[in-house]
């Protein structure tokens, strides 16, 4: 059944999200009614309250105290926040004058600006492989044994790896080679090729050639995710030893951040889960925002961004 609420049962949460908010303590019928522009008697705030919170939208430590909002409230509340503002696209473009540009250092820098405006932890996913294309590459001798061989793409992002000679063309011969087989295809072509069942050849060249391949993709898979700001949630006045403990595990663990990416939507919106909606006790006093970034119509990847659950929600959106 549906949980719908009139116009003032909304405003009464409203307020109660505020002032909790606000002021970290449970929140009476009295502070609804002095707080809010309602034209209702305190009996009816009572009522609606008590509605709300059969609806479990808010809940009581004690029978005599005030009410605190669950994660349903919280999230209600967020939906007010974006109906307000009406931002018809919240989603992080990357600009259009990239080519000169450091995509690695971008995005730590974007990613440092928002945990240190917002007091949180950040992750950004790495660019989508579909959307990576090769437009060059070099290939520089290091030594008499050794070339440097570098993939610039579309994103400004560049792959490199430095290879034996052993087998290989010179390097400009190389490096003609690999422009003319690489140049135009994206990253994730080059991971089907490499994944497709391989026919045998005694052809040195060819071996030498899908050998350099491995190694430029998996340096490319290497880096999946940057992160800033778990000293934010560390420094937190009051800190949740258990949550930092499982923040640490998940900065440290790509597999626990995959699965975490796994249940997050490509959304043009800022979406909000909480770590009950992850099946975390753990984190069940945390809140995680995400957006996607785009190039064009092309969503490259998503951004997670967790601070505390009762935190300024107004600002998280707008910024």
């Amino acid at each position: 059944m549906a949980k719908v609420l009139h116009d003032r049962q909304k405003e009464i949460l409203k307020t109660i999200v505020e002032l909790y908010l606000k002021n970290d303590k449970p929140v009476s019928s009295d502070e609804v009614l002095e707080n809010s522009n309602i034209k209702a008697s305190s009996a009816t705030i009572r009522n609606d309250m008590q509605k709300l919170q059969k609806l479990g939208y808010i809940y009581q430590q004690h029978s005599s105290g005030g009410r605190i909002p669950t994660d349903s409230a919280l999230k209600i509340y967020f939906q007010m926040i974006k109906d307000a503002y009406n931002q018809e696209d919240t989603h992080i473009d990357i600009p259009k004058k990239y080519k000169f540009y450091d995509l690695n250092l971008m995005f730590q820098s974007l990613s440092e600006l928002i945990s240190n405006t917002l007091e949180g932890l950040v992750i950004f996913e790495y660019p989508n492989p579909k959307y990576v294309y090769i437009t060059r590459v070099t290939v520089t001798p290091l030594m008499e044994t050794n070339n440097v061989i570098t993939i610039l793409t579309n994103l400004g992002l560049a792959v490199s790896r430095t290879v034996e000679i052993y087998g290989l063309p010179p390097s400009k011969e190389l490096e003609n080679i690999l422009n003319n087989g690489l140049v135009g295809k994206s990253f994730h072509s080059l991971f089907m090729f490499l994944s497709a069942p391989k026919f045998e050849t005694e052809d040195l060249r060819v071996t030498n050639f899908i050998e350099i391949l491995g190694h430029l993709t998996s340096e490319f898979n290497r880096k999946k995710y940057i992160i800033s700001g778990l000293e934010k949630i560390i420094s937190q006045s009051i800190p949740d030893l258990e949550a930092i403990e499982a923040l640490a595990s998940m900065v440290e663990n790509d597999t626990i951040k995959e699965g975490i990416f796994k249940l997050l939507d490509f959304t043009d919106d800022i979406e909000i889960l909480f770590g009950e909606d992850l099946n975390s006790k753990a984190l069940k006093k945390m809140v995680f925002f995400y957006t996607t970034y785009k190039l064009n119509a092309d969503p490259l990847g998503r951004v997670l961004f967790i601070t505390q659950k009762y935190c300024n929600y107004e600002k998280n959106y707008y910024f």
